[in-house]
C-alpha cells in the first residue's frame, strides 16, 4: 500500500474510533479526568449513555463565600434540570488549595455532578473558559464552543447564566 494512503486510512480509522467511543466532543476531551465525591474519596466518574450536548462548567471553591451562597441555589436547580434535559451536564472545577477541601465542598454542598479531578485545571481544556472571579458558570456545546461568555472572558453573576442555560438547552429539547 502506498505510504501516503495508509497514513490517510489510518487517520480516518482512529477518528472513527473517537467518535464511535464518545471522545470527539468537548465532555468526552474532559470526561476521563472526571470524579465523584463518594463521602470524602474521589471515585472516577462514568457518565452512562452518550456524551452530553451541553456542558456547564462552575468554577467555585469552598473557601468563597459567594460561592458558598450560590451552590445550594445552584444544587436545587440542577436537581430539577437536569432530570428533564439528559443532553446537559454541569462540572465543577475547583479553586480550592487542595484535594481534601474540594471533596469537602462537594460533599458538604451535596453536588450531584462530577468536578474535574484536583489539580487537572491547567491540563484541560476548561481553562480558557475561565472568569477572573468565582463564583462563575459557563456553558459550552459539545464543539467546545462558549455559548454564554462574554468578551475576554468577563465575570458575570451566574444566577444569570442559569437562565441562559434555560434558555439555550431548554429549546433543544
Amino acid at each position: 500500500m502506498i505510504p501516503i494512503l495508509r497514513v490517510a486510512l489510518l487517520s480516518v480509522t482512529f477518528a472513527t474510533m473517537l467518535i464511535s467511543a464518545g471522545r470527539a466532543d468537548f465532555f468526552g476531551e474532559i470526561e476521563p479526568k472526571l470524579i465523584s465525591a463518594k463521602g470524602e474519596k474521589a471515585v472516577p466518574f462514568k457518565k452512562e449513555g452518550a456524551g452530553p450536548k451541553f456542558t456547564a462548567i462552575y468554577y467555585s471553591a469552598h473557601w468563597c463565600p459567594p460561592c458558598r451562597a450560590f451552590t445550594p441555589e445552584l444544587v436545587k436547580w440542577y436537581n430539577k434540570f437536569q432530570p428533564k434535559h439528559k443532553d446537559f451536564q454541569l462540572v465543577f472545577v475547583s479553586s480550592d488549595k487542595d484535594e481534601a477541601a474540594m471533596l469537602g465542598y462537594m460533599t458538604e454542598m451535596k453536588m450531584p455532578w462530577p468536578a474535574l479531578k484536583f489539580g487537572e485545571k491547567k491540563e484541560t481544556a476548561v481553562t480558557k473558559y475561565a472568569a477572573s472571579g468565582i463564583p462563575y458558570l459557563v456553558l459550552i456545546d459539545e464543539n467546545g464552543k462558549d455559548l454564554t461568555g462574554e468578551k475576554d472572558n468577563e465575570w458575570q453573576p451566574p444566577q444569570g447564566i442559569l437562565k441562559k442555560i434555560e434558555e439555550i438547552v431548554g429549546a433543544k429539547k
